[in-house]
């Protein structure tokens, strides 16, 4: 298998597509080499821009060995986001970057460049604003879930997407790291004994954990439709009026509402770092809060309205008609979307993986307060999620335990 670095790179793109003009100056980098902010954080892949003035492109290599941890990886991982690339940029084009070539025999595609646009992590951190990014994200995921459905697919084409997406290996990484090893990690003792005492208390709690087990389940059990499976903040690159959603190595078929709660979760995290860390004035820190919380309810809002256009246009005949069918659904998803953002904030929150949504706050009494804020929200919408009809019931949750906790200090 040929290993690509910056010397061969280009006779390697001049082999596999014969149209690459190298007679104009290239820029080659290497994702990783940059900052976060920059282009995420090349972790696990080999990951290259390639540029000239005519085009740019992101060449991206799975290589048995992961490029950081130096960890064995599997290598069918590349394949698979490919696969998954395909599939969901059929659907939704203008939130996927687009494909141009695959090497399955040395684990590489390549892909437009996408890098005019931000990392929302980073430039959230820095209190950015992205107005379409709640309607967009909902968009995509309602979208490409239904239409990876059986509710849409034909039989042997669902059951054909639950072979081709089984990622096993990955997915067993989510399994164990996100609903186990909450309890009894490592918590994160830089805040303080009293905070890791607090956060250790939470975390030895048995109907916290049976909360998990109950997700967990889900997780491991229900195929709905193919998942991103790792959609967080920093996986979502956008500009104003623009979003392209990457690094798809997780896919498999999940949850309905799964991807939904774990980027929820992610804005709940900035929420809760933005109630703490520094702002130009307390109004420009009120208006991002608001837009936080704005973001989570048309997130949550266009998933229901996107999802509900798709069924009526497009379900298949033997569902029209059910009554009761496509509600019991997205109350489902409604109820299991605050678990999993719960689940997803609790753990980064505890442990010693840094968080750059509250690593940013340099005061370490603001951070402990935004992280404890949290858990607290955390532990309150994990079990206030049954009781839950709409994206303002968990809003309002939200708000709630943000204004008791305030009292406290």
């Amino acid at each position: 298998m040929i290993k690509i670095t910056k010397e061969n790179i280009i006779p390697y793109l001049k082999a596999h597509m014969p149209d690459f003009d190298d007679s104009l100056p290239v820029q080659i980098s290497m994702v990783g080499e940059g900052t976060e902010e920059e282009d995420g954080d090349g972790y696990v892949n080999y990951i290259y821009r390639v540029q000239t003035p005519k085009e740019s492109l992101v060449l991206k290599q799975g290589t048995e060995i992961s490029r950081v941890s130096q960890q064995k990886i599997v290598t069918y991982r590349n394949r698979l986001e490919y696969n998954s690339m395909r599939i969901f940029y059929a659907i939704t084009p203008e939130y996927v970057p687009y494909l141009k070539f695959q090497d399955r025999e040395n684990n590489i595609f390549v892909m437009e460049d996408v890098s005019d646009l931000k990392v929302v992590r980073f430039q959230l951190n820095k209190n950015k604003m992205f107005p379409e990014l709640g309607r967009q994200c909902g968009e995509f995921m309602a979208k490409t879930e239904f239409c990876t459905s059986e509710y849409y697919l034909s039989r042997e084409q669902y059951r054909g997407l639950q072979k081709h997406f089984e990622n096993t290996e990955l997915r067993k990484i989510m399994e164990d790291q996100m609903f186990l090893d909450c309890f009894g990690c490592d918590v994160d003792y830089s805040l303080g004994k009293n905070f890791a005492d607090f956060a250790d208390q939470f975390s030895k709690d048995s109907r916290y954990r049976t909360e998990l087990y109950k997700l967990r389940r889900k997780f491991m059990s229900h195929a709905d439709g193919l998942i991103h499976a790792d959609l967080h903040t920093s996986n979502i690159m956008a500009s104003r009026d623009k979003m392209k959603v990457i690094d798809m190595e997780f896919a498999f078929m999940g949850p309905f509402g799964y991807d939904l709660g774990y980027l929820v979760g992610n804005l709940i995290s900035q929420y809760c770092a933005a109630c703490f860390k520094r702002f130009p004035s307390e109004q420009s820190r009120k208006q991002f809060k608001a837009y936080l919380l704005a973001t989570i309810k048309s997130l949550i809002e266009t998933y229901m309205k996107t999802f509900t256009l798709c069924w009526e246009k497009s379900v298949k005949e033997r569902y029209r008609g059910q009554q009761g069918l496509l509600q019991s659904i997205l109350q489902e998803v409604m109820e299991d979307v605050p678990g999993y953002a719960s689940m997803v904030n609790w753990f980064r929150s505890v442990s010693e993986i840094p968080y750059p949504d509250f690593d940013i706050i340099e005061d370490k009494d603001a951070k402990r307060n935004a992280t404890v804020l949290s858990l607290m929200i955390d532990w309150g919408i994990m079990f206030g999620r049954y009781k839950y009809q709409r994206a303002d019931d968990l809003i309002e949750t939200i708000i709630g335990i943000e204004e008791e906790f305030r009292k406290s200090l």
